[in-house]
């Protein structure tokens, strides 16, 4: 059965999607590209002389992936008949991995179709994380006398251990943290003060991280960052850490490990579905729950073999702890509080001892999980699960759908495999535009796949 392949390139600004039969360029020669002879005018236009080589992705059309990216060279190629040109193509073997993209529209095939520089470089980017090896830094630092001391080891691509300590200005931090709290009490603020967060993130970049090499070092590349904290550094906002005018999130990702176990492994069974819960706490002032839920529940229309059930009530400890050892995700949405999430209209649920059976991924989507009181992340961390999404500061009802929605495409697709860190970092991605690079959710726990 032939494929449907779609091509994007990128020409002075100018980016395409041109429909290309994947199976025939796989079965031939790869040194070649076959285009319509209408299709190759359309891009050529474009072209200057002295600039000719155009970035290109292949994209499958029944299932939705994008592949590349590629080099063709519009000075080499030939045409085959008055229909068709084949244009020589380099081949950039170490992109095998396709992402999980969906066009609007279905093409024909060798049709063109034109998308921006943004929608390119986000493609791109996420590309270049699936198919390489993601670096890995352990971070260890503790504030003990006013003294702020840190250890980064680093596993891939390199092996170097990284020690400092400095006097840390407890005034300084108290007036950078006190400006981020009354900042995340309103609901989009980023959207509101995104300068102010950029500006908060960038002096507190200057008091924990001051060396200049290590910080570029650090963002040369996507990585995971692994937080170990004493409770002196787990409420520092980590996650507005600023260089050069930008959050430092676009290139890394930190992980709260400090309650899980690094060695994960799940012991559940490889069953033909993958199981999926959907809690809801019922709350007055909850409108958009009921949209959260169709959007999960659409899930099961186009991605791989998945069963989810909804449990829209109010829960029992007991309750609660038997849907999550019967899971494989478990997706919650209720109010967080400063000591932990809302059950029932009298019962705050702040942790949960050991799990038998723990699922893979929780994603907790209430407020106020970021504080130090709040022990749930921890203790499920320290019950087994492997990843754990939680919400920062006061989360606005219905705003981060998109966030959700892309998520859970990307982690579940049926033609991809991806893992829980890749997922979560291809929907920030993806929204981070609208969002303006700060997203109020974080990544706890270890990437895992489901």
């Amino acid at each position: 059965m032939n494929i449907n392949l779609n091509t994007i390139s990128m020409v002075e600004n100018k980016l395409y999607i041109v429909s290309q039969n994947r199976d025939y360029f796989l079965s031939h020669s790869r040194e070649y590209i076959t285009l319509k002879n209408s299709s190759v005018k359309k891009i050529s236009k474009n072209i200057k002389k002295d600039n000719s080589i155009i970035n290109i992705f292949l994209y499958d059309d029944d299932k939705n992936k994008l592949y590349g990216y590629y080099k063709i060279d519009f000075n080499n190629k030939k045409q085959l008949d008055e229909n068709y040109t084949n244009i020589s193509i380099s081949d950039n073997y170490e992109r095998r991995r396709g992402i999980y993209y969906q066009l609007e529209d279905k093409y024909s095939d060798f049709s063109v179709y034109e998308i921006d520089n943004k929608t390119f470089s986000k493609l791109k980017d996420r590309l270049i994380v699936l198919n390489d090896n993601i670096s890995q830094t352990f971070f260890s630092c503790s504030i003990e006398n006013n003294i702020f001391k840190y250890q980064a080891i680093e596993t891939y691509p390199s092996l170097y251990v990284v020690e400092y300590e400095k006097r840390f200005d407890d005034k300084a931090y108290e007036s950078i943290y006190k400006e981020y709290i009354r900042l995340l009490k309103y609901s989009n603020s980023e959207n509101n003060s995104i300068e102010r967060y950029i500006e908060l993130g960038s002096y507190l970049m200057n008091m924990l991280i001051p060396e200049k090499d290590f910080r570029e070092h650090l963002l040369d590349g996507f990585r995971i960052v692994y937080l170990h904290l004493d409770n002196g550094t787990y409420s520092i906002p980590w996650d507005i850490l600023s260089y050069d005018g930008k959050f430092i999130s676009e290139n890394i990702i930190f992980s709260y490990t400090n309650a899980s176990n690094m060695l994960y492994h799940n012991k559940r069974s490889n069953n033909a579905k993958i199981k999926m819960a959907v809690i809801s706490i019922p709350n007055d002032d909850i409108v958009y729950d009921k949209d959260e839920i169709d959007i999960i529940l659409s899930l099961q229309n186009n991605i791989k073999n998945i069963e989810i059930d909804l449990y829209r009530k109010e829960h029992s400890y007991f309750e609660f702890i038997k849907i999550l050892e019967s899971y494989d995700i478990v997706h919650i949405i209720t109010h967080g509080y400063k000591d932990g999430i809302k059950l029932s209209e009298d019962y705050i649920l702040n942790s949960v001892t050991a799990l038998e059976n723990p699922p893979k991924v929780i994603f907790i989507n209430a407020c106020n999980m970021e504080e130090i009181d709040n022990k749930l992340t921890k203790s499920l961390l320290s019950s087994g699960v492997g990843t754990v999404i939680s919400g920062i500061g006061s989360l606005g009802d219905g705003m981060y759908m998109d966030f959700i929605n892309s998520f859970y495409n990307n982690l579940l697709h049926k033609h991809a495999r991806i893992n829980t860190a890749q997922a979560y970092y291809f929907a920030y991605v993806e929204v981070r535009e609208f969002y303006k690079g700060f997203i109020r959710y974080r990544f706890n726990g270890v990437p895992v796949y489901v």
